[in-house]
């Protein structure tokens, strides 16, 4: 492109040309794998019809269900029988979307945002320390997307609804839900409540629109999960050397296997197991299993 930088329209031209093809080898080059994963069980319990966002806390799956539910934290074992449903006493349901943990708290992710002008999204905290009690309270943290600036109502066609988030280290990673253009953004934030106004580190094509995300307790593997037109597709970024995910290894798998599900939360457990939940639609609210590690040295 060197060659044409003798005249402002040739250089536009070459920058142009240069974005293009990034785009388009990102998207060429991103092998996709069909995959099916193991139904762990589809006998969930009715009260987690709508699990929204899944995290892996002494040997339970504890999920939460989505907009306008009960402000609960449910938990059920492997054969997806309830165990335990913990009440949060001073926070509504607003749009909680997602779950996440690290040592000490379980952060719910009260920030859906499916018609794009929420203006108070906000992350949960539970004390772990709290959680043998049957009711808890918790406190919060506030945060914007600082490149919003639009905030009319424009229902499922925007790029600034958030469905998927993790914890690590001492900050949060979100992932957007982009109705629009299927791509997603990342950004983090601290761990510590107050105030933040988040700026993007990087987006990447995924080609579907994101709803949940975790990552192995060493931090070098990422899993995205999420839907284009109800058919469930994950992402594997592996071999993680930045905070910007997008940058490593990338697997792309189509779980043309589940249909018409509707898939919302991954996790990873502390044997580094790969677990993901769908909720009520056509079909029951299940749990699958996938074998991520032998997916990734098969297609290596």
């Amino acid at each position: 492109m060197r060659y044409f930088t003798y005249t402002l329209l040739a250089l536009l031209i070459s920058t142009m040309g240069m974005a293009q093809k990034t785009c388009c080898k990102q998207v060429n080059s991103l092998k996709t794998v069909i995959y099916s994963p193991e139904l762990i069980s589809d006998q969930l319990s009715p009260k987690v019809n709508e699990q929204s966002g899944m995290v892996w806390h002494k040997d339970l799956f504890w999920v939460i269900n989505d907009s306008h539910c009960l402000p609960e934290l449910l938990a059920y074992n492997m054969q997806g029988k309830l165990q335990n449903t913990i009440h949060i006493s001073n926070a509504k349901n607003i749009d909680w979307e997602d779950l996440a943990e690290d040592e000490n708290y379980i952060y719910i992710g009260d920030f859906g945002n499916n018609k794009g002008k929420r203006k108070d999204l906000r992350v949960l905290r539970v004390l772990k320390s709290d959680m043998n009690n049957k009711e808890v309270a918790v406190d919060s943290i506030n945060f914007a997307w600082a490149d919003q600036q639009n905030f009319e109502k424009r229902n499922m066609k925007h790029n600034f609804d958030c469905e998927a988030f993790f914890a690590y280290g001492d900050s949060l990673y979100f992932f957007t839900k982009n109705w629009a253009n299927k791509k997603t953004r990342l950004y983090s934030m601290s761990n510590q409540p107050g105030n933040y106004q988040l700026k993007p580190i990087a987006e990447f094509n995924v080609d579907f629109m994101v709803t949940g995300a975790d990552m192995t307790p060493d931090g070098k593997t990422v899993a995205l999960v999420g839907y284009k037109n109800y058919r469930t597709y994950m992402m594997l970024f592996t071999n993680i050397e930045s905070d910007n995910f997008f940058s490593a290894n990338a697997l792309r798998l189509d779980l043309e296997s589940l249909g018409g599900a509707q898939t919302e939360g991954v996790v990873f457990t502390d044997k580094n197991e790969l677990y993901i939940n769908t909720e009520e639609t056509k079909q029951p609210q299940a749990v699958y299993k996938v074998n991520w590690e032998k997916l990734l040295n098969s297609n290596n």
